[in-house]
C-alpha cells in the first residue's frame, strides 16, 4: 500500500550504538592527581567536586597550623643562615686583623734589623736619617735624600750635602713674573691658615707696583662673621673697593666687570678640608672664576699628614684647574718647617711667598731656598726630648722600609 510502502521508505532507519573503539583517556584521574597536588593560600587542600558531594569540607583549624608550622621552619632556616653569615663575617674580620697584626709585626722585625745594621756599617748615614725625621721630613723623603749622598764621609759632610740636595729641591717662583702678567689670582686654602691677610699683602704689593686702578679685590667668604670687614679694613688703606659674590654666576658678572684691570685677587672662604662647604666653594670656582692662577695659602705650623690631605683634595677637586703657587704662612710660628717644604718637594709645587708675620706688607718676602733649607735642618725646638730616640726610628721606618733598600745599611 502507498501508505504504508510510504511509511517504510521514509520511516528513520534504526539507532545503533557505536562503542568506542579504544580505550577511554582517563580525564578523571588526571584532573583528580591535579588537584591532589594543589592548595589553598591558606595551606588547606583542594578537594573534588565529588569529594565535596561526599561530605568533605576544608579544615581551617589543620590548615592554619600547617601553614604556621611552615612559615616557622622557614623563619627557623632563615635566622640560620644569617648566624652562618654573621660567624663567616666575624672570622673573616678576625683574620684580617691576624694578618695586619703579623704584616705589622714583620715591618717592625725588619725595621729593627734594618737600623741596627746602618748604625753599625754607615753610622754617619744613621745620623743623617735621624736628623731628618726629627726635623720633621717624611720616611719617603728622607729614603730618596739619603739615596743621594755619597757612601763615605763623616755626618757633617754629608748633612752639608743634604743641605744642598734640599735647596736644590725646592721650586720656587719669582712674584714679579707671576703677576706682570696679569691675570685672576685665586687664594685657596683651609680655615685659619691667613688667607685674608695674605691677600691684603699681595694686594699691598701689586698696587705699589702696578697703581690702584690696575687692582681689583673680591670676596666669597660669606660664612665667617666679619672676614668681609676684615678684607675691607685693609682695602680701605690701600684705597681699594671690594667686591663681594654670592654664587657663581654672580662671580661671573663681577670678573667680567674687573676685566679692565691687570690684577683680580680673589679671596675665598676657609674651608676645611672635610667640610661639605669644601664641595660648594670648589663649584664655584669652577663654574665663576674660569682659568685663574690658583695660589694655595698653607700655615708651617700644620702637621705633615694634613698638609698631604689639604694638597691632595685641592688638586683632586677640579682635575682641569690645579694649584699653580704656594704661600706659606707663619714660618714665624713654626717650630719646624720641614713638614711644608717635605710636602712642596714630593708633590712638586711651586713656592711664590713666604709669610713670617702680621704686617702689611713687610712680612712677606720671596722665598730663600738657601735660607729655608738650613732653617730645615736646624728646627726651632726648646727641648731635645721632644725629638725621636734612637729606639723610635724603627717604627717610624716600618711603613716604608721598601723604599730604603738602596741605602747603605
Amino acid at each position: 500500500m502507498p501508505g504504508s510502502f510510504a511509511g517504510e521508505l521514509y520511516s528513520a532507519p534504526p539507532r545503533r550504538s557505536v562503542a568506542p573503539s579504544g580505550p577511554s583517556f582517563p580525564h578523571e584521574l588526571v584532573i583528580s592527581d591535579v588537584i591532589k597536588s594543589q592548595r589553598n593560600l591558606d595551606g588547606s587542600p583542594v578537594y573534588t567536586p565529588e569529594q565535596l558531594g561526599q561530605g568533605k569540607r576544608p579544615e581551617p583549624a589543620a590548615a592554619a597550623s600547617s601553614a604556621r608550622a611552615s612559615a616557622a621552619r622557614d623563619s627557623e632556616l632563615a635566622t640560620s643562615a644569617l648566624a652562618a653569615a654573621s660567624a663567616n663575617a666575624a672570622e673573616m674580620s678576625r683574620l684580617v686583623l691576624e694578618m695586619a697584626q703579623v704584616k705589622n709585626l714583620l715591618q717592625s722585625h725588619l725595621a729593627s734589623n734594618f737600623w741596627s745594621n746602618l748604625q753599625q756599617n754607615a753610622p754617619a748615614h744613621a745620623d743623617v736619617v735621624k736628623t731628618l725625621i726629627n726635623a720633621g721630613f717624611s720616611p719617603k723623603l728622607c729614603a730618596d735624600i739619603v739615596q743621594a749622598i755619597p757612601k763615605d764621609g763623616d755626618t757633617a759632610t754629608l748633612l752639608k750635602r743634604v743641605s744642598d740636595i734640599l735647596e736644590a729641591l725646592i721650586k720656587v717662583q719669582d712674584p714679579i713674573d707671576v703677576f706682570d702678567e696679569g691675570g685672576i689670582f685665586t687664594f685657596i686654602g683651609p680655615t685659619g691658615v691667613g688667607k685674608t691677610t695674605s691677600v691684603a699683602k699681595v694686594a699691598a704689593r701689586c698696587v705699589l707696583r702696578y697703581g690702584r686702578n690696575q687692582v681689583a679685590l673680591l670676596t666669597t667668604d660669606t660664612y665667617r662673621i666679619g672676614a668681609q670687614e676684615q678684607l675691607k679694613v685693609f682695602a680701605k688703606i690701600l684705597g681699594l673697593p671690594v667686591v663681594s659674590v654670592r654664587d657663581s654666576d654672580d662671580l661671573a658678572a663681577k670678573l667680567k666687570e674687573a676685566s679692565k684691570r691687570k690684577i683680580v685677587l680673589l679671596d675665598t672662604a676657609g674651608v676645611g678640608q672635610r667640610d661639605t662647604l669644601m664641595v660648594d666653594q670648589t663649584q664655584l670656582l669652577a663654574k665663576g672664576s674660569g682659568n685663574s692662577h690658583r695660589i694655595l695659602v698653607m700655615s708651617a705650623t700644620t702637621d705633615l699628614r694634613t698638609q698631604e690631605d689639604v694638597i691632595m683634595l685641592h688638586n683632586r677637586a677640579d682635575s682641569t684647574e690645579r694649584i699653580k703657587s704656594v704661600i706659606v704662612t707663619k714660618t714665624d710660628e713654626a717650630a719646624l718647617v720641614a713638614p711644608i717644604l717635605d710636602c712642596l718637594i714630593r708633590y712638586e709645587l711651586p713656592l711664590l711667598f713666604i709669610s713670617n708675620g702680621q704686617r702689611v706688607p713687610e712680612d712677606l718676602n720671596p722665598p730663600n731656598p738657601q735660607y729655608l733649607a738650613h732653617r730645615a735642618m736646624h728646627p726651632r725646638t726648646l727641648s731635645e726630648e721632644s725629638g725621636i730616640s734612637s729606639e723610635q726610628i724603627p717604627a717610624v721606618l716600618a711603613d716604608n722600609l721598601a723604599q730604603w733598600s738602596k741605602t747603605p745599611s
